[in-house]
């Protein structure tokens, strides 16, 4: 303006991607000449076309987090941040989700594997990341959306279980998908910049399918070869999503779309630092690549669906599902560690130790939602109110061999890190056979007792069924969660709200014995006032938050080719607040800027094998996040309508208490260089981190341990976009 299948051997089954520009492009002219017939120009005349759009939330299907009811996102009593596709095509970043750490209080904490995988603290806590309202795996990355289906992100901050049953309370990442529109276009995207990074991108829009005025349809289509800093990693991706939808009658509609890609990747390396204080050797840079090239592969089906059938005019009967089945197979040195020593580099121990890996992941994840959503007259006021059931099923099948050391290097005569390959012909032995069923029961009221307030209050009931197939052994849950929040209009274009909010979450790991974790439980009070002033040139939120977890789990490193293990830890209490504001300061001149604060610490500890004492920080949640963007579009002369955009991220240091360190935080600056040479084609420059800052995206695992884990963030990159529209 958020496991293991039955015991024995397995080979892993391993496939690569080819480089296909020749077979995208084959079939950007075969969608052409089915989609595009009659595509309409851009209109002309505005001063930036390429950044105008109306954001429409509450309408038609449920992809957004916040139609399940006629609600305006301004009177929804939680914090919600909405990144609009003209926000991500702006700032340009490689990775679609890289856009989130401009959002308050969200920080990168991890990236596993893929560069599209990867996970956000939400108020210093991990972040759910869903599609259209409904679950997604991401399985290391192989399982994420591709930028080019992406519309829009929108973080709902606080627990969210009457919404989505069991997730983490700090919040939810959604990705709302691209739908057909209306009118007929098309749109190609060529992008290209460092360490060899290319992407070609299609967007076809049909809005009368096969001369039909019932059918509509939208095709996106992308290829890309991402290069990183070190010569041996890199991705490359292939996505394809076809959807369509049907207005049969006034009454009923139906949205599908099946969304297909592979991805074929050798992530960038990581590396252990000294453990007396964190710092990272000299000789280790943004290229240095521990271990050989790795051989990561994912392939993912992601099916959805929703049909809409409206009764009466108050009473409609909603249907969606879901079906997703991931496939992941890797065999990766796995960067460099130093266990020994104090875990990380010491005076006496400077080596550190690659080690070999391999293994295959399956997730299948199906989902299916029925609501009977309606509205009343009451007070002179319509009242609205949804029931509903959903069912959700996970299968989780991972298989995995260690192979040992592949080889060491000492850190002080780092010449080049590389190794012989192995023999990755391991046989591979079951690490985890998991079987999760999720039954609930939901309901759900916006209540307007004045027309100036907006009561929203819900009630939810989840049956968990947990099953381990390697241990034979099922784990009944049951919860009943409630929300409750008001909205009050102060005047036009300026509400306050407070709410209540609790949530559970079914916690799959095991203690050092073997024996599962109960769940976690959590509590959330805020308040917070939106404001859309002075004809929308200014728009304001602020939140302030105080949320209690209790029966938290941490994981705890097992050791040099042991899997983590679960320890609980206690309770934790993340109190804190947001601000954020889009202003439009002149005709020319806009600004965004956010910051966010976090005290997340544990309040209890009931385990001292956590490695956490009462009064710690939790494990490597920074206290502060910023950003600021500024942007100056040129109104007259010959350079009118050239774009010029600057801002930076930054977040503070980030406490690592079990090792007793802190870790720097960072400051990055990005510019931005945009011109429309006409309404229907433009080109831009994005350059991140532009003052080639060497920062830490990744820190010790979950932990912040020494040992190994650690990770640079791109150093200095650039990136030229030409889109073309017809």
């Amino acid at each position: 303006w958020a496991h293991d299948p039955p015991l024995g051997d397995h080979k892993m089954h391993t496939h690569s991607i080819p480089s296909r520009p020749l077979a995208l492009v084959s079939a950007i002219t075969v969608a052409s000449s089915a989609l595009a017939t009659g595509a309409l120009a851009q209109d002309s005349g505005n001063a930036n076309p390429e950044y105008e759009e109306v954001l429409v939330i509450g309408q038609k299907f449920q992809n957004s987090l916040v139609n399940r009811l006629p609600l305006d996102p301004e009177k929804l009593p939680f914090s919600l941040d909405i990144v609009t596709d003209s926000a991500i095509h702006e700032r340009g970043f490689i990775n679609p989700l890289d856009i989130l750490e401009t959002v308050p209080n969200v920080v990168r904490r991890q990236t596993q594997f893929l560069p599209t995988g990867g996970s956000y603290l939400i108020r210093g806590l991990y972040g759910t990341v869903l599609t259209n309202n409904r679950p997604e795996n991401d399985s290391r990355g192989a399982g994420r959306r591709d930028a080019s289906q992406i519309e829009r992100f929108e973080v709902l901050k606080g627990p969210v279980s009457v919404l989505l049953g069991p997730v983490i309370p700090g919040g939810v990442i959604n990705q709302v998908t691209k739908t057909p529109d209306a009118e007929d276009f098309g749109e190609v995207i060529l992008r290209g910049g460092s360490f060899g990074t290319y992407r070609l991108e299609a967007d076809l829009n049909n809005g009368d399918l096969l001369g039909s005025e019932v059918w509509s349809g939208r095709l996106t289509v992308a290829y890309e070869d991402q290069g990183m800093p070190q010569d041996e990693a890199g991705t490359e991706t292939l996505s394809i999503r076809p959807v369509v939808e049907a207005n049969f009658s006034d009454r009923t509609r139906l949205q599908a779309s099946m969304s297909y890609s592979e991805r074929d990747s050798s992530p960038s390396s990581y590396f252990p630092v000294f453990a007396a204080d964190g710092s990272v050797p000299g000789s280790i840079d943004e290229e240095t690549y521990f271990g050989l090239a790795s051989d990561q592969t994912g392939d993912d089906l992601y099916v959805d669906l929703e049909l809409q059938h409206e009764f009466l005019n108050d009473l409609k009967l909603v249907v969606r599902g879901s079906h997703q089945d991931t496939d992941f197979d890797y065999q990766s040195s796995q960067g460099g560690s130093n266990y020994a020593g104090g875990r990380g580099f010491g005076p006496d121990d400077t080596v550190a130790n690659v080690y070999y890996s391999a293994g295959y992941r399956d997730t299948d994840v199906s989902y299916a939602d029925v609501q009977l959503v309606g509205a009343f007259e009451a007070l002179g006021l319509q009242q609205d109110w949804v029931v509903g059931v959903s069912y959700q099923e996970t299968k989780f099948s991972s298989f995995w061999a260690f192979g040992g050391v592949l080889g060491s290097v000492d850190v002080n005569a780092l010449d080049s890190a590389q190794y012989g390959v192995p023999n990755f012909d391991l046989d591979l032995n079951a690490f985890g056979d998991r079987e999760d069923e999720l039954r609930s029961a939901y309901a759900e009221m916006n209540f307007r007792p004045i027309e100036r307030l907006n009561i929203l209050a819900g009630v939810r009931y989840d049956d968990y069924e947990v099953t381990d197939l390697i241990r034979d052994n099922t784990v009944p849950l049951d919860e009943v969660t409630f929300r409750v929040g008001g909205t009050y209009e102060l005047s036009d274009g300026l509400n306050a709200y407070v709410s209540y909010a609790e949530s559970f979450v079914p916690q799959f790991g095991n203690t050092r014995d073997g024996s599962p974790i109960e769940p976690e439980t959590a509590i959330n009070y805020e308040v917070g006032l939106k404001a859309n002033l002075l004809d929308g040139k200014l728009r304001l939120t602020t939140s302030a938050f105080a949320l209690t977890r209790e029966n938290v789990a941490t994981l705890v490193p097992g050791g040099p080719g042991q899997p983590f293990f679960s320890a609980p830890t206690g309770e934790q209490e993340h109190n804190g607040f947001e601000i954020s504001a889009d202003m439009q300061l002149t005709t020319a001149l806009t600004l965004n800027v956010g910051y966010g604060y976090v005290d997340a610490e544990i309040t209890e500890v009931i385990n001292a094998s956590s490695g956490q004492d009462v009064g710690d920080p939790v494990w490597l949640v920074p206290d502060s996040t910023y950003s600021a963007f500024a942007t100056y579009t040129v109104q007259d002369g010959p350079m009118a309508r050239l774009r010029l955009g600057l801002g930076v991220r930054a977040i503070s240091d980030r406490p690592a208490p079990r090792f007793d360190l802190e870790y720097d935080g960072y400051t990055l600056v990005d510019g931005l260089v945009a011109y429309p040479f006409s309404d229907s084609f433009d080109v831009q420059l994005n350059v991140h981190n532009l003052l080639d800052e060497e920062y830490r995206e990744n820190i010790g695992w979950s932990t912040g341990t020494p040992a190994g884990g650690h990770r640079f963030g791109n150093p200095r990159s650039a990136y030229v976009t030409v889109r073309a529209r017809f």
